[in-house]
């Protein structure tokens, strides 16, 4: 009499990659029992019967989609006390991430109260570059001694003869200081057209303040131009209250501000196309405007707003994830640019407009310049492979056989 059949075991709870130790793995495959090798017949047999049958093949991958990213369960079979160890370090570790964030905010007001001594020399910084003051014997001359540790002496000849040659002419202040000083600074260089070149020439200063909330706000301030009506023009960055997983402010959401333009004319964010229409029965002609938006480094005052909470099922099509995918880069090319005046530019705004911090690398240039030389290095791997073959191959065509 044949034996009963004995139940499968519940493979449910087989552990899988994720969260598995290498040992418990490693033990676990070596409990496996071996399985025969399926030949090529086998396989093709088996894809055809899954071809013919996609009920079938939608409920497997319907059900290995549901295994992706789902713990292993390694963590629930632990031994009572171990859990416990577990559960007493989590709340250790709460413990010190309460800490960093406080030392976050106390971080944060630091910041804002070197700021805070930092503004009387911003302040004078404007002044000199509008011509409204003149630095002191004292300042120039450390300003020299900066300048000669930099410079060959070649270069300060040539300096000196230009300066001899240019003692007679009457200028204010330093012209296109911000101007000069934003084109050189990369990111930033990228958006500006040669339209809001004509714009950003009367900027009068550029300066930041803390928000009593997280975040800080940017100030443009022009001086009269025949192209605003408004003066200075303001974007806010916005913090959450709650700091990331990191440790670290978590970007939320940027305010602009609405700018008057003159005239449409001057409006350097947009094209004006105009064309004469003529009426075929009354012959009279009249002419249409057609305003198209145009790239802008004014732009940056109407951020691009995040994705609302609430989405639609319909928002999983493909057309509007490519759509999500570019408003998710413009947030972050206007959080980068933000970010890089506030950092960069306006504590060394003098080195950006005589080019000196062109070329000093900050942690991301690191990165970006590693890519570079590493793709460098491979291409030099390979003409150095091309090299060998030349050397190695030969030099001289074979002789050809001869007939016999």
């Amino acid at each position: 009499m044949s034996e009963p059949i004995r139940k499968s075991s519940d493979i449910s709870k087989a552990p899988t990659p994720q969260n598995t130790p290498s040992s418990v793995a490693n033990s676990y495959l070596k409990q496996q029992p071996t399985v025969s090798t399926i030949n090529e017949e086998e396989e093709n047999a088996l894809s055809k019967q899954l071809a013919n049958n996609p009920a079938l093949l939608s409920m497997i991958q319907g059900k290995l989609g549901t295994l992706v990213g789902q713990q292993s369960g390694y963590i629930e079979q632990l031994p009572k006390q171990v859990k416990k160890r577990v559960l007493g370090l989590k709340a250790i570790q709460q413990l010190q991430m309460k800490m960093e964030a406080e030392f976050q905010k106390e971080l944060l007001e630091l910041e804002k109260k070197y700021f805070k001594k930092y503004e009387p020399l911003y302040e004078k910084r404007m002044a000199i570059i509008n011509g409204e003051q003149e630095p002191t014997a004292a300042e120039i001359e450390v300003g020299e001694e900066i300048e000669a540790e930099h410079k060959d002496p070649e270069d300060q000849d040539a300096d000196d003869q230009s300066d001899a040659e240019g003692d007679d002419e009457e200028i204010s202040g330093v012209p296109n200081f911000w101007l000069t000083a934003l084109e050189n600074l990369n990111t930033v260089s990228e958006t500006i057209t040669e339209r809001d070149s004509e714009v950003l020439q009367y900027l009068r200063d550029i300066r930041m303040e803390y928000l009593q909330t997280p975040g800080f706000e940017l100030i443009f301030e022009f001086n009269q131009n025949p192209y605003l009506s408004n003066q200075v023009l303001t974007k806010t960055y916005h913090y959450q209250a709650e700091l990331g997983y990191s440790g670290d402010f978590v970007y939320d959401h940027a305010d602009g501000c609405e700018i008057n333009w003159k005239s449409k004319e001057n409006n350097v964010t947009i094209n004006i196309e105009r064309r004469k229409q003529r009426n075929k029965n009354t012959k009279q002609t009249r002419t249409i405007e057609k305003l198209t938006p145009s790239e802008s480094f004014f732009n940056f005052f109407d951020p691009p707003k995040p994705p609302s909470a609430d989405s639609d099922e319909e928002d999983q099509e493909d057309d509007e994830n490519d759509e999500d995918a570019d408003l998710e880069e413009r947030l972050e090319l206007d959080y980068q640019l933000g970010e890089e005046i506030k950092d960069r530019l306006i504590p060394r705004a003098i080195d950006w407009f005589t080019g000196d911090a062109v070329g000093i690398g900050y942690p991301d240039d690191f990165e970006e310049d590693e890519e570079e030389f590493d793709s460098e290095d491979e291409n030099d791997d390979d003409d150095d492979d091309d090299d060998d073959i030349n050397e190695t191959g030969p030099k001289e065509n074979p002789p050809e056989c001869k007939q016999q």
